[in-house]
């Protein structure tokens, strides 16, 4: 059997609750069977690929609506059984065997469920057993006994005793022979350096042991199972430390769902909006390719429909036009450029021309599309992708082609396209791959393709993002202004506002936009929706052609220090915050010198643009082209130029940036440079001592940067010495956030003082989380469990330090902000509330406490037996 904490800290809480009596033993084990049942559905679930009609997504959508373990159970069911079942992945055939397999009398699948039935008997459940059973019908069982004994029944200590050895007995036999615990199971969190963080849940984790040392892989956060390879668990919660582990609990409300802890009853909630979308299949984009080949021209092809409204972009489509008709080099065409910019459009507008050429180089065209959001003019809409993979690409093309043999057994889509990338697929074939980005591995698709395809035959990607390299690029920017133009004009007459435009306003709509068509056209809806011409939220400065004229005199009159920032801005053209510029130019080697008054000296002559971000109001500086260059041509022969290359080299680790990525603030670029720190430093500890100053200078004035290198030090081996910088970074960002901002950090600040044994500054942490202004009666809640339960471990282990005066007045300090929240409060959190009485002496307010959550749930168990014990 593996082990590891997703088993061995339930089990720690049944044998704990096993000494408080039978009938709190039969709870826990019940707390125990019902806690795999959940584990085990989403252990499934992980199994299954994703597919058009989204069924994956839909089980996931029920599963955070549950409000029993009934109706997990019954989803457990449709899935081994209903249309989800076809969609699992080959390496996974064993374990939903386990479950579905109906078996005899000598498998231990029969004893297990032969000894749940045995249990449901002793309260007069009907649970025969028939000669062939399933394992899936223990969890049937078990929900009929959950819903007798907790839902509608009053058990007896009698029953308890009875039917506990059966229950643990059935729960060590799927614990131990489940195939679904005999595979590693890990929690993954990337670091800062991009490499993981493996936390083993079950098992050894030999597998994950790779993502340890690489940075190549890309996982999301979370709880992941090894099965050949490596599937991501939905809907388990915990951390890298695996202090907890919570499960979905249903109440689904507002967007969020409840999580359950099963070890520690804590409950949180979460994020749910991801599946606030209806299930089912969604609508095919209206770029889709159509289902079958028709003539256009002396082609054959299924083109969709070419955009209404097109506005031609006359340079790009020219220089691809000229690509697809060479038939003798660059196989592999790549259009680029963001989102809404108009590639797909484009390629249509192209491909419809060519194939209507009486020498067309192509026979046949395929387009096929893996675009999974249109953006409509009422807005970005969710689409099925009709390609996804290798093989749904493969499986496209035969049904396009209708290859003879294909109903063949031994025919094999793939290998059939692949000789049809090498040879032609009926004549010479330009194969349109729309939205590439979002096919399953991108790259490993690309060269897939790049291995097969052959000239004459070629491939046209369409995608926002270039992974891969053998590719002939072609990058798609803003419109002209002449194109701009034309869309403004086009789609302001047909939405009834161009009188609402005027010439001033128009050219600042193309310069907001970049010349970014779906850009302008939401900005003229907005126009519309207003009824009036809505100012851009950027105004762009500078009169280039001024800066020009005046270039060489304003350089010359500047001060050395402005001097040496317009070189720094001019050799690296990018908006950048004047923080950074700051915090590189001040690092520890460089001549000390007031940089900001340099920044407004710059600014002073107009030979900067500015933004100010709306997240942090900092400013973000940039230079004008003009002038950038000019400032490239003066640092080649400048005596700053050294000493600009090594502020320059460590202002790139900030990452570059435009004006409209501006708007998302400074945060995301110290995010980029802690990250170079954090993949430095976990090949060479000492190059922290590089980034710390600057990050500590950025702390002064965005107070998360703080926090960031609080993480960076965590993330090194944590001695005595560095916990302590740690805890101090973290309360240097307290010290300085909005009160708002700073309930995680303060959470954070326990667990450090908690890790090194620190029981004043973990209990006052957890005291100022409840002091906070916007804290709920849930957040407090959840803090005076943590400090009853950290209370109790110090006393078992004797430090005194838990009962100092110091302590008790932190104690009472939490137990009056909860007490003033009472109305608010479940019986749970009163009988927490009473612990910290309790544990401050205050033995009668404690037992009043108590009594008041049985006044709000009479039948409490907490509050029951805290009053019991006070009145005992």
């Amino acid at each position: 059997m593996n082990s590891g904490p997703l088993l061995e800290k339930i089990r720690s809480r049944v044998t704990s609750d096993k000494e408080e009596g039978d009938i709190a033993y039969f709870y826990a084990l019940s707390l125990e069977f019902e806690y795999l049942a959940k584990l085990t559905v989403l252990g499934v679930v992980a199994c299954l690929r994703d597919d058009a009609d989204r069924n994956r997504y839909s089980i996931e959508y029920d599963l955070i609506r549950c409000d029993s373990i009934g109706e997990w159970v019954r989803i457990l069911n449709s899935t081994l059984t209903g249309p989800a079942a076809q969609f699992f992945i080959p390496t996974s055939t064993h374990i939903t065997r386990d479950l579905t397999e109906r078996v005899k009398s000598g498998d231990w699948r029969y004893e297990l469920v032969s000894l749940v039935s045995e249990a449901a008997a002793h309260f007069g459940l009907d649970t025969r057993v028939a000669n062939k059973v399933a394992l899936r019908q223990s969890f049937e069982l078990f929900s009929s006994i959950r819903n007798r004994t907790r839902g509608h029944g009053a058990t007896t200590t009698e029953q308890c005793s009875e039917v506990c050895p059966k229950l643990e007995q059935a729960i060590d036999l799927f614990r131990n022979n489940h195939r679904l615990f005999q595979h590693d199971w890990a929690h993954l969190h990337r670091n800062l350096s991009k490499k993981y963080r493996v936390s083993a849940l079950l098992g050894e984790c030999a597998d994950f042991e790779h993502l340890k040392s690489s940075r190549d892989e890309v996982f999301s956060d979370g709880v992941y199972i090894s099965l050949g390879e490596i599937v991501k668990v939905p809907l388990l919660f915990t951390n890298t430390s695996l202090t907890d582990i919570c499960l979905p609990n249903g109440n689904y409300k507002a967007k969020e769902f409840e999580t359950l802890s099963y070890i520690t009853n804590e409950i949180n909630r979460e994020d749910g909006s991801i599946w606030s979308t209806p299930p089912g299949r969604l609508p095919p984009s209206h770029t889709e390719g159509k289902s079958h080949l028709d003539q256009l021209g002396s082609v054959f092809t299924n083109l969709p429909e070419a955009a209404r409204g097109y506005v031609p972009r006359e340079d790009v489509q020219y220089q691809l036009k000229e690509e697809l008709l060479k038939s003798d080099r660059h196989p592999i065409i790549t259009l680029t450029g963001p989102g809404g910019i108009g590639k797909t459009s484009l390629a249509l507008a192209v491909i419809g021309k060519l194939a209507n050429l009486p020498d067309c180089p192509y026979e046949v065209i395929l387009w096929l599309s893996s675009r999974d959001v249109d953006l409509l003019d009422a807005g970005p809409k969710p689409v099925t992708p009709s390609v996804v993979n290798k093989g749904a690409i493969a499986e496209s093309a035969v049904d396009l082609l209708e290859p003879s043999g294909r109903h063949d057994k031994a025919f094999n889509p793939q290998k059939y396209f692949e000789e049809s990338l090498s040879e032609g697929a009926a004549g010479t074939t330009l194969l349109v791959l729309d939205n590439f980005e979002t096919v399953e591995s991108p790259a490993d698709v690309f060269n897939w393709i790049d291995t097969f395809i052959r000239p004459p035959n070629k491939v046209l990607i369409t995608t926002r993002f270039r992974d891969f390299h053998g590719d002939y690029p072609i990058e798609v920017g803003g419109m002209t202004d002449s194109e701009a133009m034309s869309l403004i004009t086009q789609e302001s007459r047909r939405l009834g506002v161009a009188e609402l435009l005027s010439s001033e306003y128009t050219s600042e709509l193309i310069d907001e936009s970049d010349g970014h068509p779906y850009v302008m056209k939401m900005l003229l809806g907005q126009v519309a929706m207003e009824g009036r011409a809505v100012k851009p939220e950027r105004i762009v400065a500078g009169a280039n052609q001024l800066l020009v004229a005046l270039f060489e005199r304003t350089y010359e009159g500047l001060s050395p220090a402005a001097q040496r920032i317009f070189l720094l801005l001019s050799s690296w053209r990018v908006f950048v915050p004047a923080i950074a510029v700051e915090a590189v130019a001040l690092r520890p080697g460089n001549e000390r010198f007031d940089v900001q008054d340099a920044l407004d000296e710059l600014r002073r002559f107009s030979l900067t643009e500015e933004v100010c971000s709306s997240a942090e109001e900092e400013v973000f500086v940039g230079i004008p082209l003009a002038a950038a260059s000019f400032g490239r041509r003066k640092l080649e022969v400048s005596p700053f130029k050294v000493a600009v290359e090594q502020d320059r080299k460590l202002l790139m680790e900030f990452g570059a940036g435009d004006k409209e990525s501006s708007r998302q603030g400074v945060m995301p670029r110290i995010d980029r440079l802690v990250s170079v720190a954090a993949r430095q430093a976990s090949d060479n500890p000492d190059a922290l001592e590089i980034f710390i100053p600057v990050l500590e200078f950025l702390g002064s004035r965005i107070p998360k940067a703080y926090l960031r290198i609080a993480q960076l030090l965590a993330e090194g081996k944590l001695d005595d010495q560095s916990h302590e910088k740690t805890k101090g970074y973290v309360r240097r960002y307290l010290e300085s956030a909005d009160k708002t901002n700073r309930e995680e950090a303060w959470f954070w600040l326990a667990d450090l003082c908690h890790e090194s044994n620190d029981a004043i500054g973990e209990i006052h942490a957890l005291g100022e989380i409840a002091l906070l202004p916007a804290t709920t009666a849930q957040t407090i809640g959840i803090v005076a469990n943590r400090m009853n339960n950290r209370l109790r471990e110090l006393k078992e282990r004797g430090v005194e330090e838990s009962w100092s005066d110091e302590v008790g007045q932190l104690i009472e300090r939490v137990a009056q902000e909860m007490e003033r929240q009472m109305a608010s409060l479940d019986a749970t959190d009163c009988s927490r509330l009473a612990w910290l009485y309790l544990n401050t002496g205050h033995q009668d307010r404690a037992r009043d406490i108590a009594r008041k959550g049985i006044e709000k749930e009479p039948y409490n168990e907490y509050c029951l037996k805290l009053v019991d014990r006070l009145e005992a």
